[in-house]
């Protein structure tokens, strides 16, 4: 496998949800051939986007536009497998999600994970860093119903939310997204996110024995090790590229800091693969700006502040030079 990876222990959890939706799983499995069984192997990786596809195109056979939402919401530390453990065996809900937060790189790939706290207001974020992965939405509204979920079980059903966002727009009526968040809920968003009051924070869990945190923190230690001895170096630098906000002025000397290695170390390495750094940083941008384009309502203003453009003059002449359209009629077009 070439591109980023997911656990199949997480493909386990939305089999088993179509299931009980009354939704056999299987046909769908064939068509994307896996097998029921090879789920149950907890070790097992595979490719992010067959499974970002496979929970769209579930979603659109069983006829349930809030499969994601759905799905979240039956989660429990068994859907996240050792992740999952690891948050629950957590002394506090900062350090269960501070936790997650450090090892959700262990489960899955190209994903931006953050929890932050500011003016007393926590946020968890989530976000794939992968411009390229399409067939986001059920992903993202069921990582959010899931992170609710389980704050909600580790704190007790007091723990209520600020606010949710979304990066995606709004397809459907978003009663259901305000019944089970219990808090407005914002779409085309820069990313996706939920808030709350930093109180909730210090609160002790008490689900799983905490002197089991440590032990399951050393074996996500291993696997995140495991996970970065099988990339090459150039992997590691779009990996590091695609964890920085598009806005951001990523140098390449902070990546070779990041690595551990030398500026003509990392030059000699990616001119090896026919790569330079200033394009992989342009084609980034501009493979973000096709999505935004395609998938939200955010006019091209916005989107070329989202994606580090200072005006929107210069995004509109790059974009058209990178595809042969401005970003207007490449959005009229509706190009798959």
């Amino acid at each position: 496998m070439t591109g980023p990876t997911i656990s199949v222990v997480v493909m386990r959890h939305i089999a088993h949800c179509l299931d009980l939706a009354g939704y056999p799983p299987e046909p769908l499995l064939a068509e994307f051939g896996i097998l029921r069984e090879s789920l149950d192997n907890t070790r097992a990786i595979m490719p992010l986007a067959d499974y970002l596809a496979f929970f769209e195109a579930a979603a659109q056979r069983a006829g349930n536009p809030f499969l994601g939402l759905q799905a979240g919401r039956l989660g429990g530390a068994d859907s996240l497998g050792a992740l999952g453990f690891l948050f629950f065996s957590a002394p506090t809900l900062r350090a269960a999600l501070t936790g997650f937060d450090t090892y959700l790189g262990a489960l899955q790939e190209a994903v931006r994970n953050r929890f932050t706290v500011a003016a007393g207001i926590a946020t968890f974020e989530y976000a794939l860093t992968d411009q390229a992965l399409q067939n986001r939405r059920q992903d993202a509204e069921f990582s959010l119903a899931l992170m609710h979920t389980l704050c909600r079980s580790f704190v007790g059903p007091e723990f209520e939310l600020v606010e949710v966002r979304f990066e995606h727009s709004r397809q459907d009526n978003a009663r259901f997204h305000r019944d089970l968040f219990r808090c407005e809920v914002y779409f085309d968003q820069e990313t996706n996110s939920f808030s709350f009051e930093e109180s909730f924070l210090s609160r002790p869990g008490g689900a799983i024995d905490p002197g089991l945190f440590p032990i399951i923190e050393e074996h996500l230690k291993r696997s995140a090790g495991e996970a970065l001895r099988r990339h090459g170096l150039n992997r590691e630098v779009r990996r590091l590229l695609d964890r920085s906000a598009l806005d951001e002025a990523v140098t390449l000397e902070s990546v070779a800091m990041s690595l551990g290695v030398s500026v003509a170390t990392l030059n000699r390495a990616l001119r090896a693969d026919g790569l330079r750094w200033r394009d992989l940083v342009h084609d980034r941008r501009m493979t973000a700006a096709a999505r935004l384009l395609r998938q939200s309502q955010r006019d091209v203003a916005e989107i070329a502040l989202a994606v580090g453009f200072a005006e929107s003059a210069s995004f509109v002449r790059s974009f058209a030079r990178h595809y042969g359209l401005t970003p207007k009629r490449y959005r009229d077009a509706k190009p798959d």
